[in-house]
């Protein structure tokens, strides 16, 4: 015998089901619509066997869309979805893909209701043979000191750097230049820490990526010839006197270019010794150069004079 429960429940059965169906889909889209979403940009994590570098450019970061529940959603911090591609699998060289995967820490790990999307889903890459070589550095100077002065020598820190990359990129290394260190206008010994510059971005450098450069910085030594040097006679007697045409001289020093700069031949003579010479006649005398402090002689002439001197009285 049927229930009354029965007849109502299988009356109008077909409207009933409609009803349900109804109100289940008006209350997924209400949830659909209530919802709220977020995006934010996260770093991505390539993970790779350490045998092997890379050799295609991957994107650095992807785009992370998170959908929930409001008061849910804009708890969670960026640092709280970390993204990440696996290929540690993968050893050999070659082209390989992997799904972009998350984990969620932080706020992220106790909101069970949230919907996480990742752009793009995949990551393609190519892996080749890793390659760790030493490289000479060499400085990369531009500009000039101040004038009179110049780089004497440098020193630095470490001279040679260790490169790790695919084979391929690194075997054709010669040696890994600095960035630009600037000598313009220096008149004194510094130091500065200058970074490894190497355009090619699969490389790395194992033991560091900046070095230390020490400058040394003299004043600047030069030779320069000054010529019509005035000959002195010291130590000539009263009575007596040199005969003949005026002679000059020349002098070849080194010294500071500042210093030189700033010197005139008038600033120099030649010492003709007539200590000796007591009566008239023809003698031969030394030679000796005067210069200004700080300049040293290379070379003058004449080192040594014929003279031909003859009593006053006589002339």
């Amino acid at each position: 015998m049927r229930s009354r429960w029965t007849g109502i429940i299988e009356r109008n059965w077909p409207a009933k089901i409609i009803s349900v169906v109804a109100a289940i889909i008006l209350f997924l889209f209400y949830r659909a619509t209530s919802l709220e979403e977020r995006f934010f940009s996260v770093p991505l994590n390539i993970i790779i066997n350490e045998s092997y570098a890379l050799t295609s450019t991957v994107p650095s970061s992807v785009k992370v869309t998170l959908r929930g529940a409001e008061e849910n959603i804009f708890l969670i911090l960026e640092d709280d979805i970390e993204v990440y591609a696996d290929f540690s699998d993968h050893a050999s060289e070659g082209q390989f893909r992997a799904p972009v995967k998350f984990t969620k820490t932080g706020s992220a790990r106790s909101i069970e209701e949230l919907e996480i999307r990742i752009e793009p889903p995949e990551i393609i890459l190519e892996l080749e043979r890793k390659l760790s070589k030493p490289v000479i550095i060499e400085p990369l100077l531009t500009g000039y000191p101040k004038n009179g002065y110049e780089l004497d020598q440098y020193i630095l820190s470490t001279e040679v750097a260790i490169v790790e990359g695919p084979a391929s990129h690194v075997e054709q290394l010669e040696f890994i230049q600095t960035e630009e260190i600037s000598l313009d206008g220096r008149d004194e010994d510094f130091y500065v820490r200058t970074k490894l510059d190497v355009k090619d971005p699969y490389l790395s450098f194992s033991s560091g990526d900046s070095v230390g450069f020490q400058g040394v910085v003299t004043e600047t030594v030069i030779l320069k010839t000054f010529e019509d040097i005035g000959l002195i006679y010291i130590d000539l007697p009263p009575e007596l006197n040199v005969t003949g045409e005026d002679i000059t001289g020349t002098i070849k020093v080194q010294g500071k270019l500042l210093l030189l700069e700033e010197t005139a031949s008038s600033d120099f003579a030649l010492i003709a010794d007539c200590s000796g010479i007591e009566r008239a006649g023809e003698f031969v005398v030394e030679v000796s150069p005067i210069v200004p402090a700080g300049i040293a002689v290379l070379r003058y002439s004449p080192d040594t004079l014929r003279l031909n001197v003859q009593r006053i009285e006589d002339e």
